[in-house]
């Protein structure tokens, strides 16, 4: 059974800084949430492929935001943190499929507004000028990919059904929500779908009760036909016409326990 990136970046973040996160960060910022963040900023700033056959490129500077005292903690210990970060971010581009236009360069950064268990990345190209933006296009799907999503919708309870067009959806009880739904045990702003290559992946945003889909608990999933989500007391199911509901079940990033 392959192992997905997110696992195989966690556990090499917390070999280089032998344990640092655990034993620095019990509280606050841990492996997996810098590896899920960096794989997210990777993602959202791709750009496309020459060709047909050829891979999307991925950003290749990275800052990474965290609450001043995580931070100066943080470069105390591993002043050379930021170096080896980018090396692993090479390996990470190659195992989520991207290539890297030039040599990938991580800046820590303290960040006021942030509180000691959050972390912010924001990602951008050294090489396309300013303004500059290539939209990702369409690929090829093999038979390991899911399908473009059909008609997509979610049932709510098994009584509310709301279509998906939208290529960010936030969901949570919040009214400024797309999705707004009024159940006391999901937060604010629980999570968000964004829609890669036609299909709509799934990412919990930091919510206090988590996320399960297909009974398990997630950080972030592709979804596919009959995937049943849980948050708080609340069940979504989505749907889309491309076919027999999903056997796979198959989680991009799972949360540990």
């Amino acid at each position: 059974m392959s192992v997905n990136p997110i696992d195989k970046l966690e556990y090499q973040l917390e070999a280089l800084t032998e344990g640092a996160f655990t034993r620095l960060f019990r509280r606050s910022v841990s492996a997996r949430d810098i590896a899920i963040l960096l794989l997210r900023a990777m993602e959202d700033n791709a750009t496309a492929p020459a060709s047909q056959r050829g891979k999307p490129t991925a950003p290749d500077r990275y800052h990474i935001h965290l609450h001043p005292e995580i931070a100066a903690e943080f470069l105390a210990e591993y002043s050379d943190f930021p170096l080896r970060l980018a090396r692993l971010i090479i390996y990470l581009s190659d195992e989520s499929g991207f290539q890297l236009s030039a040599e990938p360069r991580v800046v820590l950064l303290a960040d006021q507004e942030l509180s000691a268990r959050q972390a912010r990345i924001t990602a951008e190209h050294s090489t396309l000028r300013q303004g500059e933006t290539a939209p990702m296009p369409p690929v090829k799907l093999t038979s390991q990919e899911p399908a473009a999503a059909l008609n997509p919708l979610l049932l709510v309870d098994g009584a509310r059904v709301v279509p998906l067009s939208k290529s960010v959806i936030n969901i949570g009880r919040e009214t400024e929500n797309d999705i707004v739904i009024a159940d006391a045990y999901i937060s604010r702003r629980h999570l968000q779908l964004r829609k890669r290559f036609g299909a709509y992946t799934l990412f919990d945003i930091n919510s206090r009760g988590g996320t399960r889909v297909n009974d398990s608990a997630v950080a972030a999933h592709r979804l596919r036909n009959g995937d049943v989500i849980k948050i708080g007391r609340t069940t979504l199911v989505y749907s889309d016409e491309n076919g027999a509901r999903n056997i796979d079940r198959t989680t991009q990033i799972l949360l540990s326990d």
